[in-house]
């Protein structure tokens, strides 16, 4: 089968779709063939969202942190889509501060969209495919959950709790034939970390980076299409990192430098 028929006559949701990694998830999806439906806040538009993908995708309006709206949208992309095959949960926010002047109301907020709205959403979900026995579900994490950069309290410990959320619900899902897994991107370049990243940051961003950039939301909806797709079929608690290698590294020197540094000592 060919990737452009790789996911036809599956439905799809994704919340948080409507901008950024969602939207680039959301596009890949629908080009291989799935119905889409995106789920995001009223504020970013997602029926404008929905309609620049195709006409036939969906957009609908939810909090992920409301259960009851969250039923609500699910419920409806089922009726005007048919049963969910797939979920992607990319809704989620940021924010810039540390340990000592992080208020509780601010860390509170920030687990309460990415760490308890991504729950909320795969239960909703969950709840409707166990009757199938069968679904895959991919949550996105960040690499800030392991390997932490300074002034990211709250969202460090939220993306850190989305990344063992996936692997318990891989556990429990399992036996009702339903796979989970998460994506965990590095610096991708997206509007949100361009309004963050100064010079100073990009600079430091692409000197730690072995491949020397950014990534793109393309690069990283591509890992979660495949674990979404039936090559990916005996994968599940796993968390694939997309951050050109910046996890693997550890110390790196300019080689040439550094003879040149030995050969005048």
């Amino acid at each position: 089968m060919s990737d452009a028929a790789r996911f036809a006559g599956r439905v799809a949701i994704v919340t948080g779709g409507a901008s950024g990694l969602g939207l680039a998830t959301a596009r890949r999806l629908h080009g291989e063939g799935a119905r889409v439906a995106i789920l995001d806040l009223p504020a970013a538009r997602p029926s404008d969202a929905a309609a620049r993908i195709a006409r036939t995708a969906l957009g609908l309006e939810a909090d992920v942190t409301d259960a009851h709206q969250v039923g609500v949208a699910v419920e409806r992309a089922t009726s005007m889509l048919g049963p969910v095959d797939a979920l992607v949960t990319s809704a989620g926010v940021s924010r810039v501060g540390n340990v000592l002047d992080t208020t509780p109301d601010e860390f509170a907020r920030v687990l309460a969209v990415n760490l308890t709205g991504t729950f909320v959403v795969v239960q909703a979900v969950a709840q409707r495919m166990v009757a199938r026995r069968r679904g895959r579900i991919v949550l996105l994490g960040s690499i800030s959950g392991t390997r932490i950069w300074n002034d990211r309290a709250a969202y460090a410990a939220s993306k850190g709790g989305v990344v063992a959320l996936a692997k318990s619900c891989a556990v429990d899902l399992a036996p009702h034939g339903i796979a989970v897994n998460s994506v965990s991107p590095g610096p991708i370049a997206t509007p949100q970390t361009a309004a963050l990243h100064g010079p100073t940051i990009r600079g430091a961003v692409e000197a730690a980076v072995p491949m020397a950039r950014y990534g793109t939301p393309d690069e990283v909806a591509a890992a979660v299409v495949w674990l979404l797709s039936d090559d990916a079929r005996f994968v599940t608690g796993h968390d694939l990192v997309v951050d050109g290698g910046l996890t693997a590294a550890a110390i790196r020197y300019d080689r040439g430098r550094a003879d040149g540094e030995r050969g005048s000592s």
